[in-house]
């Protein structure tokens, strides 16, 4: 009688790259399913938004931060430095930010004050509009723990988890497909720049050797958005 061995289907140095693709896909489809603002408000009817978009903010760092963090360490067994998790070269990340905000800036968030689609999306929660402290409180949470879940799931777990098996170029495209299908669903233009913001943040990432500089910036890019809107109004 044929036994099924799985190294007989998958050589060795193949399985570490099918499990990290195999998490990334089902990590996804839970947080999309059950750590979403619209998960939030069918389960909690009586919610307000921006306990709603805090809820979704919260599975984001548990999912696609503390589980990869988890997954790297325990089952994996490889080191977080190898996942960009590390300061890196933070001269080279520091200039790589200064030059990369302003353009962006200027060209993309400003310009966002006059898209309809843009306003009525963010801020993401409409009770920070009136109130600098919520404001201030809102983006506090949300560079804490949603990005800080952001960037150790796409450019830390996925980017550099694959890079060693499929090389930069290919890891950087792989990472991008997934993060702009997560943007489906929000203003059109986003979705776009998402493609775009994976490119530019991949490469800081792999040239740098961290994840921290994508993350500064794409902290900037969110609050900086909201931070002209709400000026805007």
């Amino acid at each position: 009688m044929y036994t099924l061995n799985i190294r007989h289907v998958i050589p060795k140095e193949e399985l570490k790259p099918i499990v990290i693709l195999f998490l990334s896909v089902l990590i996804l489809a839970v947080h999309k399913s059950f750590g979403s603002v619209q998960f939030a408000y069918s389960n909690f009817p009586d919610i307000s938004e921006f306990d709603a978009v805090i809820f979704m903010f919260i599975s984001t760092f548990i999912l696609l931060g503390i589980l990869p963090f988890v997954l790297i360490k325990f089952v994996l067994k490889e080191s977080l430095k190898d996942y960009g998790i590390v300061l890196g070269n933070w001269k080279k990340g520091i200039k790589y930010v200064s030059i990369i905000f302003l353009p962006i800036a200027a060209f993309v968030l400003y310009p966002s004050i006059y898209n309809q689609e843009m306003l009525n999306f963010y801020p993401q929660s409409k009770d920070v509009i009136n109130s600098t402290n919520l404001f201030i409180k809102f983006e506090a949470i949300r560079v804490l723990l949603f990005y800080t879940g952001w960037e150790i799931f796409f450019r830390g777990f996925m980017l550099f988890g694959m890079r060693k098996y499929v090389g930069d170029a290919m890891a950087i495209c792989i990472q991008i497909i997934p993060s702009c299908l997560w943007h489906i669903g929000m203003p059109t233009g986003e979705i776009f720049a998402s493609i775009f913001g994976g490119i530019i943040f991949g490469v800081m990432a792999l040239k740098t050797g961290s994840i921290l500089y994508p993350y500064i910036l794409h902290c900037l890019i969110g609050i900086g958005l909201d931070l002209f809107i709400v000026l805007s109004l």
